[in-house]
């Protein structure tokens, strides 16, 4: 064997440890949502481009699909420290963050994944200093969050009438209860990877839910009919919430090149939303799906229910304990007016918004 000489050797011990030492910070990310999932793509999205900006100094690992942390533990785990980083649904800690539940709750304002999750960013960050303070209390700092494509009533038969189906169980959660008793049906909490066995069966009539659960759950082989208007989304998942003793203990120029990078998670996250509502339509579309736009007597009814839906919110908070729950949603509708408005402006461009949300958000942390 030919020896190796010493500046061979000298120069791969080099390369080994310049290597070594690029990656100086590990940030372990967890999450429950499908490494398809939006919020999933936008992180993949932000992984890059931290890097990027770090230099690769920063490696972000992310853990998708409930590997390591599930909807109901990743609060928990980001506070014990199981992950540094994670995604939360306040909606599953109505206990622990009854504030992040009641903006939840909220779902039939209007809005569309661009500007409910830029509004939600910016109210939490610079607006709502309660809602900083409930996360805080868990042990994590909140630093990003994205809204959801439009939800929908979905079902097995046309629904041209909502007498049809009155006294029938409909498949709802949160703030769809309310409005599955206001049109006379039943409200049933069937687990969503149930709800396809339940509708086949007749046990389940419609549901009210993301259009992406037609793909994930194969609800477009039993689901026939669609009422083709937004019924509202889920507003407030917390995409990036950090344990804080571990975001603490980052250097400047980590945190920094963070920061930077929390626009792209934000924006990706949506407009990959946007991308997926529109592919699952066309294919579901495809399949027979019929996606009809409600009549004029259905539709009032829906603005109706609209309309009261402020006061349900107002009081769900106040029996959680939120003593100035209106105060909280005034700001919170402020917010989201403000980024209907930014992102109708920019004609729903990504690019767009993502430079509004750096300039009105994450250029002002320090």
């Amino acid at each position: 064997m030919k020896p190796i000489s010493l500046v061979a050797a000298i120069a791969s011990a080099l390369t080994l440890y310049s290597a070594a030492s690029v990656a100086q910070t590990k940030i372990t990310y967890g999450s429950w949502a499908p490494s398809s999932d939006p919020a999933s793509l936008g992180m993949k999205a932000f992984t890059a481009e931290v890097g990027k900006r770090s230099g690769g100094k920063i490696q972000v690992v992310n853990h998708f699909d409930s590997s390591v942390v599930q909807m109901r533990t990743v609060l928990n785990g980001i506070r014990d420290s199981l992950v540094d980083a994670g995604y939360i649904a306040g909606a599953i800690y109505q206990a622990e963050l009854p504030i992040d539940s009641m903006i939840t709750s909220y779902a039939s304002i209007q809005a569309n994944p661009l500007s409910i999750s830029a509004a939600v960013t910016d109210f939490v960050l610079n607006d709502c200093p309660e809602c900083r303070a409930e996360v805080a209390k868990r042990g994590v700092t909140a630093l990003a969050y994205a809204g959801t494509p439009p939800f929908y009533l979905m079902c097995k038969a046309p629904v041209t009438d909502f007498s049809q189906v009155k006294g029938k169980s409909i498949r709802a959660a949160s703030a769809y209860l309310r409005f599955v008793r206001y049109i006379g049906a039943t409200p049933v909490n069937t687990p969503t990877v149930e709800v396809m066995e339940a509708m086949r069966r007749g046990q389940v009539a419609c549901l009210v839910g993301s259009i992406f659960w037609l793909q994930a759950y194969s609800l477009w082989d039993v689901v026939k009919y669609v009422v083709d208007v937004s019924m509202g989304q889920y507003n407030n998942g917390l995409v990036f919430g950090v344990n804080t003793a571990f975001w603490k203990k980052l250097n400047a120029a980590d945190r920094a090149a963070i920061v930077g990078a929390l626009p792209t998670l934000v924006v990706q996250a949506a407009a990959a939303g946007n991308a997926k509502a529109q592919s699952i339509r066309k294919t579901a579309t495809e399949k027979g799906i019929v996606w009809a736009k409600p009549n004029e007597k259905m539709a009032a009814t829906i603005q109706k229910w609209f309309a009261g839906e402020r006061k349900n919110i107002e009081d769900f908070g106040k029996k959680k304990g939120i003593a100035n729950a209106g105060a909280i949603l005034d700001r919170f509708e402020a917010s989201v007016a403000k980024w209907n408005g930014i992102v109708s402006k920019a004609g729903g461009d990504a690019a767009a918004v993502q430079a509004a949300l750096t300039k009105e958000v994450y250029a002002k942390m320090k």
